[in-house]
């Protein structure tokens, strides 16, 4: 089997490199297939696997850069804790999450209008091995998407086709009244509070190693 090759994003100060070295170990552990991590950062003197930013996007735009790359791929967010089996996160076709932690009647509104919220997607891990035209159809008119999208969540619901993860694998550590579920395996930090607030929390104590 071809090394699956993962990414994450690191652009700006919101996140120290201990982010990026901390998310390289839990996949490290966790990922038990052949790997390669790779990180795309403004920062490429801070680590030995960084590729270049080499478009100037606002921050979270950048992401979209990763699917120049293909070949079997995974993508995660820095504000993420692996504690569990990543093997499963492995498709062929474009996967995002959709999160089941979204109150049903707002997901309805969001479906029907773009403008409002966040999109009823999260794509904090993403899985795919050709997804080339989601950059390719960014960068036809960057200023467009950016304008009409705040955000790449709802760039990459609304202009493309995807697939979700099953359920049972990731979820959102703060609506889950910050316990962990440790039949799943990945714990998303969205919003407040980052994870460098919560080092009493025991996930942090536990899997942020």
């Amino acid at each position: 089997m071809q090394a699956v090759k993962v990414f994450c994003v690191n652009v700006g100060n919101k996140y120290s490199p201990e982010y990026v070295h901390k998310l390289k170990a839990g996949v490290n552990k966790y990922l038990s297939v052949p790997h390669e991590f790779f990180v795309y950062t403004d920062h490429p003197e801070n680590y030995s696997f960084a590729i270049p930013i080499k478009y100037d996007l606002e921050t979270w735009w950048n992401k979209l850069l990763i699917f120049e790359n293909v070949g079997q791929c995974l993508y995660f967010d820095l504000d993420v804790i692996i504690h569990g089996p990543l093997d499963n996160l492995i498709k062929p076709d474009f996967h995002m999450i959709t999160p089941d932690w979204k109150n049903p009647k707002r997901a309805k509104k969001l479906e029907d209008r773009p403008d409002l919220g966040t999109a009823f997607a999260n794509s904090s891990v993403m899985s795919w091995t050709d997804s080339t035209n989601i950059l390719e159809h960014f960068l036809d008119d960057p200023e467009f998407y950016i304008f009409k999208y705040d955000g790449d969540d709802r760039y990459l619901h609304h202009e493309h086709a995807y697939n979700s993860f099953d359920n049972g694998i990731i979820y959102s550590y703060k609506n889950n009244r910050f316990k962990i579920k440790e039949d799943h395996s990945i714990a998303l930090f969205h919003q407040k509070p980052e994870i460098h607030e919560c080092l009493e929390h025991d996930i942090v104590k536990k899997y942020w190693v």
